[in-house]
């Protein structure tokens, strides 16, 4: 990395102590009344049986993150957290630990500074908040967290939110430096640049809020990535009796951008019904990413596990693009009394084709429930079985977690 290309992050890192003044001047205690500790445990057993691989993976793995929220001084606020990753069995390839022969789990050993951000909210309707954050648009397709995996996706960034317009809400973000879920101390850890996000959402009425967006991403360290998205989504909830109903509608096209040496003009779509009745869900959808041969729709910011299955596959789109075809069954309750607060359970199926060419990319089974005890606890399952159908590996992933949160 060049001086140039670290003083972009470390501007707005630097900038935290000039910002912060207000809110550290203030009155002591007040801040440490008002403010709240963060305290989030999470143990995770992660097994996967890949083919093509000699041995299976075996990972368990600890994260906690620590850290404290002080209240508001003259509209300011001061967030700190560190993350600390730790292995308790380590027969896996971390990413980091050379265990090629194992699949990759990538869930690396390490301590970080997670999040450091003040918080303004001193102009009415209106946030700012700078230096490393969490942040989700929407429902993650383009850009996410990343919490499923133990060390989250954070952005050194410049945020502006307002809804000084009813009904309207307007984001923007600048973004110095993406800290991926690899680590800080692998190759691929770290996204600099300079990229720009822009979302608009205009909520209509419960049955239709409509979304516009453009994420502008200058990614230095992987110009193929670098990528201008434009798009629309619009989303809503209908209530029949008994029965809610709820859908949503994407579109997006992608060119090259900034460094991009690649000519890029690529589409997204995707559309997905859900129905309720009481804790009972039925739902499907469908996702297409085209490709044009070399390249397939890139969304390299994106919460990925959260889309075209649990066993990961698809975490680079295919050079020929990839349809997903998907089916899900639900059910979730509340309970009042006992040790047990909620329960949730849900099946999924996915069948993959390549959107360029007449090719299967197989099927995925997918399951996973969660035991709620108390606002505190939960403990979940979940399961992943990939058939390649020959395009790619078939691989079969099992998770047990546990998770307190303060």
């Amino acid at each position: 990395m060049t001086l140039q290309k670290n003083a972009r992050a470390l501007s707005l890192i630097l900038a935290l102590p000039l910002l912060a003044q207000p809110v550290l001047a203030g009155d002591a205690a007040s801040l440490l009344k008002e403010g709240k500790f963060i305290l989030d445990f999470r143990y995770r057993l992660e097994d996967v049986d890949q083919a093509g691989l000699a041995q299976d993976a075996h990972a368990q793995t600890a994260r906690a993150r620590t850290g404290f929220q002080t209240g508001k001084i003259n509209g300011f606020s001061l967030l700190a957290e560190a993350e600390t990753i730790a292995h308790i069995s380590s027969a896996f390839n971390d990413g980091l630990n050379g265990k090629t022969r194992r699949p990759l789990v990538a869930d690396p050993e390490g301590m970080e500074l997670n999040r450091l951000q003040v918080d303004y909210t001193g102009i009415a309707k209106t946030a700012v908040t700078l230096g490393r954050q969490r942040l989700n648009l929407d429902n993650q397709r383009f850009i996410g967290a990343v919490g499923f995996r133990q060390n989250e996706q954070t952005l050194d960034a410049l945020k502006i939110t307002t809804q000084a317009i009813d009904k309207l809400d307007l984001t923007y973000v600048y973004v110095a430096q993406v800290n991926r879920v690899f680590g800080h101390k692998s190759p691929q850890g770290e996204f600099e640049g300079d990229s720009h996000l822009f979302n608009a959402g205009l909520t209509l009425s419960p049955a239709a809020k409509v979304t516009g967006y453009a994420y502008l991403l200058d990614l230095e360290e992987q110009p193929l990535l670098s990528t201008a998205t434009y798009g629309g989504r619009v989303a809503g909830k209908y209530t029949l009796d008994k029965i809610t109903l709820a859908y949503a509608a994407e579109y997006a096209h992608q060119t090259d951008y900034q460094s991009n040496p690649r000519d890029i003009s690529l589409d997204y779509a995707g559309l997905e019904l859900t129905a309720t009745y009481g804790g009972l869900s039925f739902g499907g959808g469908y996702e297409s990413l085209e490709g044009d041969g070399g390249r397939g729709f890139a969304t390299p910011l994106a919460t990925l596990h959260k889309f075209q299955g649990y066993a990961d596959v698809f975490l680079t789109t295919p050079a020929n693009g990839i349809n997903d075809a998907y089916g899900r069954i639900g059910y979730e309750t509340k309970l009042a009394t006992g040790p047990i607060t909620g329960l949730s359970a849900a099946l999924w199926y996915h069948d993959f084709e390549a959107e360029r060419i007449d090719r299967s990319y197989g099927s995925e089974i997918d399951v996973e429930a969660a035991v709620k005890l108390g606002p505190k606890v939960t403990v979940s399952a979940k399961y992943a079985d990939y058939d390649g159908d020959g395009a790619f590996p078939d691989r079969r992933k099992f998770w047990l977690a546990f998770e307190y949160s303060y």
